[in-house]
């Protein structure tokens, strides 16, 4: 346990002393009312501040699937506020404010994918660190929504994929299966990875099985018109 601190108080050291050097060498190397910043410092201190916004508004927009076109109107009032009072910083709160009142509001909903419920390759995975779909992390509260805006009826059975570091404690496990059946999702089962990795079959495959199962046995006609019989041995 002791070693275990040290080593967290040594990351935390590390990343302190980084973070700062990194904060100060600027001051070092240009300090002084005689020194000029040499031009190239110059250009790229023009060139942060527009590809730090580019940055973010690709991060904002790329990880949405818009319901509607109006969410973009938030992209189209920050412009037009910068060209109208050339202000960035009322363009970047009112822009800011806008963005995530359309969001909150439901303008706008995370694109996971298709998400697969079957116990062969389930979707909704469980871990000590919390709920996944696919490879985002959600917020419990979120999922029933998440499987209705996917129009999964209710009584679709949701296979719920365990780690193999949370099989030991699934208390939190069954209060989020207790949470899906508050949201009329009754029929949830938790699965471990070596049963999702085995077969599961599919619709046909289970026509077939049925099919075979009511399907005659055919009968071996004898040379005397008898059905034979084969006894099995011992050894058989």
């Amino acid at each position: 346990m002791k070693s275990e601190v040290v080593y967290m108080l040594g990351i935390v050291a590390v990343g302190f002393l980084v973070n700062y050097a990194l904060r100060v060498l600027p001051f070092v190397l240009f300090a002084g009312r005689d020194r000029e910043l040499p031009k190239w410092v110059s250009r790229f201190g023009d060139l942060v501040s527009p590809v730090i916004i580019a940055a973010l508004i690709f991060y904002s927009y790329s990880g949405l699937q818009w319901k509607t076109a109006w969410p973009y109107l938030a992209g189209v009032l920050v412009v037009a506020l910068q060209l109208w009072r050339r202000n960035a910083l009322l363009s970047i709160i009112v822009g800011t404010v806008v963005y995530m009142c359309l969001v909150c509001t439901g303008c706008a909903s995370n694109d996971y994918g298709d998400i697969v419920l079957d116990a062969a390759h389930p979707s909704i995975r469980y871990s000590t660190k919390g709920i996944l779909i696919g490879e985002r992390y959600v917020d419990p509260l979120r999922v029933p929504k998440i499987l209705k805006s996917y129009d999964v009826p209710t009584d679709r059975v949701i296979h719920i994929l365990i780690d193999e570091e949370a099989e030991r404690d699934l208390k939190h496990a069954r209060a989020f299966m207790g949470l899906l059946a508050h949201e009329g999702y009754r029929r949830s089962v938790l699965v471990t990875k070596k049963r999702a990795e085995s077969h599961v079959l599919t619709e046909e495959e289970m026509a077939l099985e049925r099919q075979q199962r009511l399907a005659p046995s055919p009968r071996h006609a004898s040379p005397t018109g008898k059905r034979q019989i084969r006894y099995k041995g011992a050894g058989d």
